[in-house]
Order: C-alpha cells, then structure tokens, then sequence
C-alpha cells in the first residue's frame, strides 16, 4: 500500500526542520496520490529538482529534472512551469538544509 502523499510530504518537512533546515511547500497536489517534486537547494545557492518516481513494486526512485541550477535560471523556472502545468495535482517541495541529498534516499 503507498502511503499519502500529504503524510509522506509533512513527514520529510518534519525531518527536514529537525535536521535545522527549512522544508517549503512551493506548490500543493492532490493530497493523496499527486506526484512529488523536490528542489534540493545546496550550500551555494544552486538547485536541483528531483522527481520522485513510484517503481510499482513499492519502491521508488528519483528521477533528475535538472542538477546545479542558478535558483533564477529561466530553463529551470519553465521546466517548473511546465511539469506543473502538465500535472496540477504536483507537490513542489523545496528543502533548504545542509547536505539535501540525504532525504531522497529509497523510500
């Protein structure tokens, strides 16, 4: 059974926050089955946007949509744009914490 993306999205905001970081919501989906996009903001400045894939055998995956962006790159902002406008039930979740990467791992 796949657990809710709601809970899924409240449970790693919780992890993020107690790690010292900042989870933010930039975009809510549909509350029990929308698909997750994470923008991994790192030390620099720099942004990564993940897509989190569900495998059907319960597992997932994370597929890159970009790596090492400027947070104002305009490819980047229009490929935002474009998957949430393709998919309005998307979660756009933006982490800002040290060493991002952790929280992505196979669920």
């Amino acid at each position: 059974m796949q657990i809710k993306t709601h809970i899924w999205v409240g449970a790693l905001r919780r992890r993020v926050e107690a790690a010292g970081g900042f989870a933010t919501i930039i975009a809510k989906g549909e509350p029990d089955s929308g698909a997750v996009l994470l923008l991994l903001r790192d030390t620099s400045g720099t942004i990564t946007a993940l897509s989190r894939v569900n495998m059907g055998d319960g597992k997932v995956s994370w597929q890159p949509i970009f790596e090492n962006r400027e947070e104002r790159d305009p490819a980047a902002q229009e490929a935002l744009e474009k998957r949430r406008k393709f998919d309005p039930d998307l979660w756009i979740v933006e982490l800002d914490v040290e060493n991002p990467g952790r929280f992505v791992a196979k669920d």
